[in-house]
């Protein structure tokens, strides 16, 4: 029942690319049924074959949020990580660990260590990200949808 919320519609959405639907349930307990098509930081459009609504996010809890950032992340191939509401610190920790494989990379092609050092060191990097991540999984910081989207 996505009608509960008036809303601008979005460009149409070919829904034979995408199954099965999505359910979102708002804080009032209504559910909106679709496929996330577009994301902003106050809304979500979401369109199912009957209609496509914009919605407010602010209607659904902290954790449908997420779900909805997560949702529309894996959806675009990973092009809009930056939408994902992961903590601070997970995206402090990726971050970092980006910022370090690339400056070994300039240090190797700026011959102040060797290819193989440098893609030694991008190798564990990775390794360690991929094992905090999966820690933070495990934890319950995000959800699996979210770190499938981060793609790490």
């Amino acid at each position: 029942m996505m009608a509960l919320v008036a809303g601008a519609e979005a460009e149409p959405f070919n829904h034979s690319t995408i199954q099965p639907f999505n359910s979102y349930t708002n804080h009032a307990g209504n559910v909106a049924s679709g496929v996330v098509v577009a994301l902003d930081a106050r809304t979500a459009t979401i369109s199912n074959a009957a209609e496509t609504v914009k919605l407010p996010l602010s209607i659904f809890p902290e954790s449908e949020q997420r779900r909805i950032a997560a949702d529309f992340v894996l959806r675009q191939g990973g092009g809009h990580v930056d939408q994902l509401r992961v903590p601070v610190a997970v995206k402090r920790a990726i971050t970092g660990a980006e910022k370090a494989m690339a400056r070994s990379r300039k240090r190797a092609e700026k011959g102040f260590c060797s290819k193989e050092e440098s893609d030694a060191f991008c190798e564990k990097s990775a390794a360690a990200l991929k094992s905090y991540l999966d820690k933070q999984v495990k934890e319950g910081t995000i959800t699996p949808a979210e770190r499938k989207a981060l793609g790490r």
